[in-house]
């Protein structure tokens, strides 16, 4: 029996940055809670985002938030992994120096990008619809206390070919994880914030097993949570290596490939 389903969003639920989830899986979200399933929303995005999006079942699902770094059920903190701030201010003077490239900075707290970045800062207040401040002095001016989840790479749309050169500098260090999450995305997070990690601890603590677990993604930073669940599915405009891993294919999200699976699934 499925005890637990975990869902990227933009990508997989609706398009990237995307403000509004069909109603209809809500009604699916409340109709899996009340057979003792619980849904999990596991993104890229910040976890206000994330309860924006899901406002109206918020107190009802997980929230496993940047990339796995953060793991909220209702108000509580459950898993919190930050990146050491002289490794990410390294890694945001990198990214500020690529050609047409720029950062956001996800905390524990808030949300930054420097003062200019006026295009990135109103598709993340307006689509996203996350909490970011503009910072004059960057990355200097990150307030010391706030705890920094994750320095994502934005370029409109190759950021991952602007990304080659941290790849070669990055890659296998061993505090970070790096991932692409979409054509504008490349994500930086500690080694230990992973969804899949972050799946798995949540399994491990609940007693649950990949036999009982369904998942759906569709692109790079989705393989390690799509590999803890026997059932997992690619969606439809998902990157070929995903549909590779993933056991099942579902249509697009465009098509609401989720919702479909959602509500075929048949509860005792």
């Amino acid at each position: 029996m499925i005890k637990l389903i975990c869902s990227d969003v933009d990508g997989t639920l609706v398009t990237d940055g995307g403000r509004d989830l069909d109603p209809e899986y809500f009604a699916q979200i409340r109709r899996l809670r009340d057979h003792g399933i619980l849904f999990a929303a596991v993104s890229g995005r910040a976890c206000s985002s994330l309860k924006r999006l899901f406002a109206p079942v918020a107190d009802d699902i997980l929230f496993i938030s940047d990339n796995g770094a953060c793991t909220t059920f209702r108000n509580d903190l459950l898993i919190c992994h930050s990146l050491r701030r002289e490794l990410a201010c390294e890694i945001i003077r990198d990214i500020e120096a690529i050609p047409g490239c720029t950062s956001y900075i996800s905390a524990l707290g808030n949300g930054y990008v420097k003062k200019g970045a006026d295009d990135l800062y109103q598709w993340l207040t307006e689509g996203y619809r996350l909490d970011v401040t503009r910072l004059k002095n960057f990355p200097e001016d990150i307030p010391a206390q706030d705890k920094i989840l994750s320095v994502e790479l934005y370029h409109p749309d190759a950021a991952e070919e602007k990304a080659a050169g941290l790849y070669e500098k990055w890659q296998g260090h061993r505090e970070l994880q790096i991932a692409c999450s979409g054509k504008q995305w490349v994500n930086f997070t500690s080694i230990h914030a992973d969804k899949g990690i972050a799946v798995s601890e949540y399994q491990i603590r609940h007693g649950i097993q990949p036999s009982e677990t369904m998942a759906f993604g569709d692109n790079l930073n989705d393989a390690g949570m799509l590999l803890r669940a026997d059932m997992s599915y690619a969606v439809g405009n998902a990157r070929k290596e995903v549909k590779s891993l993933s056991r099942f294919v579902a249509d697009t999200y465009q098509n609401n490939g989720v919702l479909q699976v959602l509500k075929s699934l048949r509860l005792p």
